[in-house]
């Protein structure tokens, strides 16, 4: 079974495929916030469509009260592997949660952003919430694309969409939303961390892709 590693939503515990549906709630501990895994094998790039109106470009400007793109999607490519395939020869339900989670590890690798630092720090986060809609299942050595954007920060919370498409066609394949929380030293829920927040907010609200 693949295991999705720590990242900009960690996930510590790997859900058994009864847990991945509509709704779901991840467990999450402290001592996996520091575990990141290599993804050399993973094509990362960006897709953008050219918006009608200007984004600021400043660091310093960017605020939460920025207006993040609906056409701004951050990619990574990916490929099925055998040992992530069930019993009927198609991809595991519980896999897909790993393919967004790595998404997610890039996404925060591509803005400079280290969740070692925010270990050491004592702040943590944790995946509140996972929404997962399955519409076509991936077979064995099927290529795919998995997009990531931010539709909101707000408060201690991020909330997350993703896309899973086959390539070279896009069709879709997966649906899902997931909900992220910041905690202080003492695990309670705290406002999204500044940096983080400004980066995220810059990087999908620009104009470039």
């Amino acid at each position: 079974m693949h295991r999705p590693p720590t990242n900009i939503a960690p996930n510590t515990h790997h859900p058994p495929p009864c847990l991945v549906h509509a709704g779901a709630r991840a467990n999450w501990s402290r001592s996996g916030h520091l575990a990141m895994l290599s993804s050399k094998s993973r094509h990362v790039k960006v897709l953008a469509v050219p918006a009608s109106s200007s984004q600021g470009n400043s660091n310093n400007n960017i605020s939460q009260h920025t207006k993040l793109r609906t056409d701004k999607f951050f990619e990574v490519e990916m490929a099925v592997h055998d040992n992530e395939l069930d019993e009927y020869g198609v991809v595991n339900n519980a896999i897909y949660v790993a393919y967004i989670h790595n998404a997610r590890e890039d996404l925060a690798a591509s803005i400079g952003f280290s969740m070692a630092s925010i270990a050491r720090t004592g702040n943590a986060m944790a995946l509140l919430e996972l929404n997962l809609k399955y519409l076509k299942p991936l077979r064995r050595g099927a290529k795919f694309v998995v997009k990531v954007r931010i539709v909101q920060i707000k408060g201690a919370r991020i909330l997350v969409d993703h896309f899973i498409e086959t390539l070279p066609d896009h069709k879709l394949v997966l649906e899902a939303t997931a909900t992220i929380v910041c905690l202080n030293k003492d695990y309670r829920p705290t406002r999204v961390f500044p940096e983080m927040s400004s980066k995220l907010h810059q990087f999908f609200s620009s104009k470039d892709g």
